[in-house]
């Protein structure tokens, strides 16, 4: 489904793992319904037995798929910017947050890098220990959020009816419970599907670049710190028209056939091979552009989140030292990229992989 994989750089482990929690019926909430809209049953979806279902049958699990590296016949040198004064330097490097084991994407410029670097600074933080811990201080914001934006209607009836066992058999596949969802804002399945779906095809943020990177500072005791507030970006998510991403969502299950999450070999790692040679390119923003949910999320998601980015490197240069921001790739491609905006505020940000 579309613009799922732009939602990857969110701190998906915390949000899922306290959605259930959020999603409790509280007393200041309207009626809601009773039970979920979701059939009891799914309706039969005919797929074929390499998919992992029998004709017109019930569901069987399919087995997790081989989880091969994709074959590399390149050296990798994902793109790399340098922001640079007297006695600053920040290092900016694109990132991409899940990626399938065994891929290769760092090079001895990246290791000098990070050898060099006193601090990292990521997008968010998405820390285990936090998402298990159900009352630090950011649990509860983020609690709070979910109450704000709880749905007094489940998402499968505000999907078209079609779509509801579809949903099911999503929920089923991906390992998600329907108090995960159902109730939760609905912008919460879009994160649902986007991590179920690249585990599914093998990728895992446990080989993402974050946190790969995130374990060698925490090894050497250098200082890890986040750009920008995780909970205020997703409440300017949840701000979205919900009708716009309920008819995404449905468009989007109108063009699955219910099998699987993802094609047996269907995936050819295209955007993570053009993200691993620093091929730059404008696809994915044109992609997200395409219908109205895309143009609102690309503003929210990107344009909004790049010029405050470049705000805080633009103040950041003030102080002296010498820093990594590893931050998702996609905010560094596009008409609205970070490095633009960095260029358009008179700052000398050179690429330097």
């Amino acid at each position: 489904m579309k613009h799922f994989r732009h939602s990857a750089g969110l701190p998906l482990a915390f949000v899922l793992a306290l959605a259930p929690l959020a999603a409790q019926e509280p007393s200041e909430v309207g009626e809601v319904a009773a039970e979920p809209a979701l059939p009891a049953e799914p309706v039969p979806l005919r797929c074929t037995g390499r998919h992992g279902f029998r004709h017109g049958g019930g569901p069987v699990l399919p087995a997790p798929p081989a989880r091969t590296a994709p074959r590399q016949d390149y050296e990798p040198a994902p793109a790399m910017w340098r922001l640079a004064d007297e006695d600053t330097t920040i290092t900016i490097f694109g990132t991409f947050h899940v990626l399938p084991e065994g891929f290769r994407w760092r090079t001895p410029l990246f290791d000098r890098v990070v050898g060099e670097a006193r601090e990292v600074v990521f997008e968010s933080r998405d820390d285990k220990d936090e998402a298990e811990a159900e009352l630090t201080p950011e649990a509860l914001r983020f609690m709070t959020l979910m109450m704000r934006y709880r749905p007094t209607e489940p998402l499968s009836a505000r999907l078209s009816e079609r779509n509801r066992p579809k949903l099911k058999r999503m929920l089923q596949l991906a390992g998600l419970s329907a108090d995960q969802i159902e109730y939760a804002p609905p912008m919460i399945a879009m994160f649902a599907i986007a991590e179920a779906t690249a585990t599914a095809e093998g990728s895992l943020r446990d080989f993402g670049v974050e946190t790969v990177i995130e374990a060698e500072f925490k090894a050497s005791g250098r200082p890890i710190s986040a750009i920008e507030d995780p909970i205020q970006v997703l409440e300017n998510l949840f701000g979205i028209d919900e009708a716009q991403l309920i008819a995404m969502i449905d468009e989007g299950f109108d063009g699955w056939d219910g099998c699987a999450l993802v094609e047996p070999g269907g995936n050819d790692w295209e955007s993570e091979h053009k993200w691993a040679q620093g091929k730059l390119g404008d696809e994915a923003v044109t992609e997200m552009l395409e219908d109205p949910f895309g143009r609102a999320f690309y503003e929210v998601l990107l344009v909004d989140r790049n010029r405050a980015w470049a705000d805080w490197l633009e103040n950041r240069m003030a102080q002296p030292g010498n820093l990594l921001l590893a931050v998702g790739a996609g905010h560094m491609e596009g008409p609205d990229s970070v490095i633009l905006m960095l260029r358009e505020k008179g700052l000398n940000v050179e690429r330097i992989q």
